[in-house]
């Protein structure tokens, strides 16, 4: 009695289509969390919030005028800010409507021009007020005080 003779033929083995599988399914995981990743840096970027520094920028360049067209510091400013809808800005139109600042600007060394500079920016997120503050020090010699008058000079 003869027996049939098994012929081989071309193809793939269980454990290799396994391997595939396993390799494939990796991959599309891996991509699929990268998409994730990507869509919530995207929604982080669209929440926009306050540049610190771009408000310690105006602070630095921005000085006020005062009388007679001098430049001078203004102690405790408030500015009315475009940006900023709580600081009677844009309305409903600004950047920021949520949020206002203001900022604090002291004299260490009103002579030589040092001063001490801290902005508040007050924000609502999610219902809740935020407050964060930014410090530092800023020298302007052309807006120090002049000696003789008393007012600050450009």
């Amino acid at each position: 009695m003869s027996h049939p003779r098994r012929i081989r033929s071309a193809g793939f083995t269980l454990a290799e289509v396994l391997v595939a599988v396993a390799i494939f399914a990796i991959a599309v995981f891996a991509i699929l969390r990268l998409v994730n990743q990507n869509l919530q840096l995207v929604r982080m970027m669209q929440q926009q919030r306050p540049d610190l520094g771009a408000l310690a920028d105006r602070t630095l360049t921005e000085p006020t005028e005062g009388a007679g067209g001098m430049l001078r510091v203004q102690f405790g400013d408030a500015p009315m800010d475009m940006d900023f809808g709580g600081n009677e800005g844009g309305g409903a139109g600004a950047l920021y409507p949520d949020a206002n600042w203001w900022r604090d600007i002291e004299p260490l060394d009103e002579t030589n021009g040092l001063y001490r500079v801290t902005i508040h920016v007050e924000e609502t997120i999610a219902g809740e007020p935020q407050e964060i503050i930014l410090r530092y020090l800023m020298f302007r010699p052309d807006l120090a005080e002049d000696d003789a008058g008393g007012t600050q000079t450009q």
